[in-house]
């Protein structure tokens, strides 16, 4: 039977999501880049958050969120530095672009590897495979239901991220600035924007806020350096829902993955006897139900819009 724990479950699921997702679709949006990294932003989150705790004793969240937030974005604006800007200047398509984010990738992982095996050797911790507990927030009951101090902090936390991304991007220069770009590059370039600088600020926010949905993972889970293979194909498949064009519906989408892999896997095992192994399966045939009936009309929109498209347009109705 599925009772509230499971429903409170999916929207602490649903919040993790959101917070790792949005980020990737603002990415794409603004600059076209299917950006590998951001597996690692995760990953480098929720490890910046580990070692603060278990090597300098940090053990306030807020205080760890706040580092891993700098930890990513930094990442993130030298990835463009170093890498995207140039070879957007240089006219590079975008799909040799990805495959250098592909090489990023695979370099941040075994980074990380390398030097959690150095600091596993120093301070005798298996850094490799690491369960922490942060003084998080207290443990609240509503209508008899025991809320975690897991949830609350994470509920508290991406609160804050979200209505501070929304600030950003309706009330501030940059945001603006970023949202021009989206729309219309070779226009907000002639109007004067400085698109560098603009684009540096946004990568910045997106590796900031992807790394503290690493930390929130951790809150509840082990973390290994796997944990952002893990969670990339979901993370994109939210965002395709999203059509990588719109954060309001990656957000949906975020909230219909962590359903169907909670709500949806538990019925199935209960009525049909469905492993809960098969929750990768579960989110993308979710996916591909969603982009069947209800294609987006961004990137991720792919064939079924196409097609629907070329109907309609083949009948008149776009007349």
């Amino acid at each position: 039977m599925i009772g509230g724990a499971d429903i409170i479950n999916t929207i602490y699921i649903g919040l993790v999501y959101t917070v790792m997702a949005i980020p990737l679709t603002l990415s794409y949006k603004a600059t076209g880049i299917i950006n590998f990294p951001h597996i690692n932003f995760i990953t480098y989150g929720a490890y910046t958050a580990i070692l603060l705790h278990d090597i300098l004793g940090v053990n306030n969240v807020f205080i760890a969120a706040l580092a891993a937030f700098l930890v990513g974005g930094v990442i993130s604006v030298i990835n463009n530095l170093s890498v995207f800007q140039p070879m957007l200047r240089r006219k590079t398509n975008l799909w040799i672009i990805m495959i250098a984010s592909m090489g990023l990738w695979i370099f941040y992982k075994y980074l990380l590897y390398s030097v959690l095996d150095v600091l596993s050797k120093i301070y005798r911790i298996n850094f490799i495979s690491r369960l922490i507990r942060f003084s998080t927030l207290p443990t609240f009951q509503v209508g008899g239901l025991e809320l975690s101090s897991a949830f609350s902090t994470t509920l508290i936390m991406s609160a804050i991220l979200l209505f501070g991304l929304y600030l950003f991007l309706e009330r501030t220069t940059a945001g603006k600035a970023i949202g021009a770009i989206s729309d219309n590059p070779v226009l907000a370039e002639i109007s004067g924007i400085p698109k560098d600088k603009v684009i540096n600020i946004m990568w910045f926010v997106v590796g900031g806020m992807t790394a503290v949905g690493g930390l929130m993972w951790v809150i509840f889970s082990i973390a290994t350096p796997e944990i952002g293979d893990w969670l990339i194909l979901v993370i994109f498949a939210i965002a395709v829902i999203g059509g990588l064009h719109s954060l309001t519906l990656t957000a949906l989408g975020a909230f219909i993955i962590a359903a169907a892999e909670n709500i949806g896997l538990l019925y199935l095992n209960q009525a049909f006897g469905v492993p809960t192994s098969y929750k990768p399966f579960i989110s993308f045939l979710t996916l591909l139900i969603v982009i069947i009936v209800w294609p987006p009309k961004g990137a991720g929109g792919g064939l079924p819009y196409r097609f629907l498209t070329k109907r309609k347009s083949f009948r008149g109705e776009n007349k």
